[in-house]
């Protein structure tokens, strides 16, 4: 899939890797973590950066796993996923997946994030509040790394 050209005079091109077994989030364990790491490692040189769709509730644990487990990492990894499945009429999946393939696409950020309802979070200083609230995420004593709303609005000091 390539877009098209975006505001940021870019066009890019995303490719979907997929894991044969899907699992649910909530039975997370070091073997999937170790999975997606090397994944990522395996594809590294192909891609400017990484998306890794997930369920909610082990993000914030893959995130702080991820961050430490990939070494001397150069390129943008975001992983995020929803509170409502993407297939329910009112959902926020659209959004948190655009939002991410805007920052792996776009922005050289050298590090684990989690973006949710609008929020580029330091993957591991989040955790998950609410099991039921759109913006379940929040990283405590460390502010957004970015905020979508109109623009992008990315904290390059804290990057």
């Amino acid at each position: 899939m390539i877009t098209p050209e975006t505001p940021y005079h870019k066009r890019v091109q995303f490719t979907v890797l997929e894991f044969e077994e899907l699992i649910d989030s909530s039975n997370m364990a070091i073997e999937d973590w170790v999975k997606i790491s090397k994944t990522i490692e395996e594809n590294y040189r192909k891609y400017d950066g990484f998306i890794v769709l997930h369920g909610t509730d082990t993000m914030a644990y893959t995130a702080a796993a991820l961050s430490f487990m990939l070494e001397n990492l150069n390129k943008t990894v975001v992983i995020t996923g929803s509170q409502i499945p993407i297939l329910e009429l009112k959902n926020d999946a659209v959004d948190n997946l655009l939002g991410s393939l805007l920052v792996a696409g776009h922005f050289s950020i050298p590090e684990v994030m989690i973006f949710f309802h609008n929020k580029l979070l330091r993957g591991n200083r989040t955790t998950k509040e609410s099991t039921n609230e759109m913006e379940a995420f929040n990283t405590p004593n460390f502010p957004p790394l970015g905020v979508m709303g109109v623009n992008f609005d990315i904290r390059w000091d804290l990057i």
